[in-house]
């Protein structure tokens, strides 16, 4: 149950209990002791009016003996004739609700009337007597007790978890990961979304060290080649065509690494959620810029290409740009992974329901199954005599998933990879998209 309605539960159940102790110790211990008290009060109240009545019987004037009486002993006195009329009141009505009744009948000038005497009680009055005293030290103790089980309560329920929760959080500095639990309130959420959360930081941990490690590979392969050839422009012995050799190696060895790093500086803008570009065009449009792209580049190195597009009306709304790096990166991988056979890639676009799906096939060597999900994991290769290789499928990930889209890989039947990736097929209006 969740903590916001398991507390007023709580405060509920503890009034109720309240209550009922009260509701007992009044009746088992202070019930005989008010009876006794209000009978002894009555019969107090009903003497004094016994005593005022043998007054007034004796007197000429009733009127003026009870205005004198009921001054003196404040009381409240009515006299009722016969008929029900009032004919005399005395006293002050000052708002008490407590109060004694008695009454009792008189004989005056051959009438018989009715007097009604009230004692008023005040609330200091009362406040002292016994039994109130008493009602009102066991509502102190039940308080204190409901107080000292509520704080008990509180305590291991809420007040423990929390400091565990807080403790496992400076352990976790220190190493030690913390545990799921199985419980239910926004505590137990708590508990679990951190341990889900340091879940997420070790792979990510994971993540970056396998990057620098990929990094630190993939940049000291060229950067040893740059120091030795570089060591061997320091001889002065060396023929004009093996100064001009050395130098082309060092440069697009250079370049090899500039490559490198910005490679990397866009997987980390992309990783840091850059801003889109989105624009509206329709799916022949697209793939009708893919083939020019890359129709000729692929003719000239040997490679079959085509594109079949089965829904060329149908909208997308993407960052076109960074979709045709998408693609190119996913061509780019293929043209490394071809067998000796006639390569070919071939490229798919059909709807599926609100979404277009794109298929990028080729007749490469493909990947074991086991390996597809980690395709586009950053640095991930197939070549078994590397454990690192580029950023661009990963890249593509970004890419895609940033477009609201999903990218995932297969193996053909025939062999090779096929690459597919889902967008939406529907363009939500908005002030940033433009039409292309």
């Amino acid at each position: 149950m969740s903590i916001r309605f398991r507390l007023p539960l709580l405060v509920f159940i503890a009034f109720l209990i309240n209550i009922l102790l009260l509701y007992g110790y009044y009746n088992f211990f202070l019930s005989k002791d008010i009876s006794m008290y209000n009978s002894s009060m009555n019969k107090q109240l009903q003497a004094e009016t016994d005593r005022i009545i043998k007054k007034v019987e004796s007197s000429g004037d009733f009127s003026q003996v009870l205005q004198i009486i009921s001054q003196t002993e404040k009381l409240d006195i009515q006299v009722v004739d016969e008929s029900g009329i009032t004919v005399f009141r005395a006293g002050n009505d000052d708002g008490v609700s407590i109060e004694i009744n008695s009454s009792g009948l008189f004989h005056h000038n051959n009438e018989i009337y009715l007097l009604k005497v009230t004692q008023p009680l005040s609330l200091k009055k009362i406040s002292s007597y016994y039994v109130v005293w008493n009602l009102f030290i066991a509502e102190i103790f039940i308080i204190c007790l409901m107080l000292i089980l509520i704080t008990v309560i509180i305590y291991f329920y809420y007040v423990k978890p929390i400091v565990a929760l807080h403790k496992s959080m400076e352990n976790y500095k220190k190493g030690i990961h913390p545990q799921c639990i199985t419980r239910k309130d926004e505590i137990g959420m708590l508990q679990n979304r951190f341990v889900t959360l340091t879940e997420a930081i070790e792979k990510e941990k994971q993540k970056q060290n396998l990057i620098i490690a990929s990094i630190s590979h993939d940049i000291k392969t060229p950067l040893t080649s740059v120091m030795g050839y570089a060591e061997r422009l320091r001889k002065n012995n060396l023929t004009p065509e093996r100064y001009k050799r050395y130098i082309d190696i060092i440069y697009n060895k250079s370049v090899s690494i500039r490559d490198l790093i910005e490679e990397f500086d866009e997987y980390l803008n992309l990783q840091m959620q850059s801003g889109l570009k989105q624009q509206r065009i329709s799916a022949g449009k697209f793939c009708a810029v893919l083939k020019s792209d890359y129709e000729e580049e692929l003719a000239d190195r040997g490679v079959s290409f085509s594109i079949s597009v089965t829904c060329p009306e149908e909208l997308l709304l993407i960052d076109i740009a960074k979709m045709r790096r998408v693609f190119g990166n996913i061509i780019d991988n293929s043209l490394k992974n071809f067998s000796k056979r006639a390569p070919a890639i071939n490229v798919y676009c059909s709807n599926q329901g609100e979404s277009i799906l794109f298929s990028i096939e080729d007749n490469g060597i493909g990947i074991p199954e086991e390996e597809l999900q980690k395709v586009f994991d950053p640095f991930y290769t197939s070549d078994r005599s590397r454990s690192v290789a580029g950023l661009g499928l990963s890249i593509c990930r970004e890419i895609v998933e940033a477009n609201n889209g999903n990218i995932w890989a297969e193996n053909n039947k025939s062999g090779g990879l096929c690459v597919k990736i889902r967008l939406s097929a529907r363009c939500r209006l908005s002030a940033r998209c433009t039409g292309y």
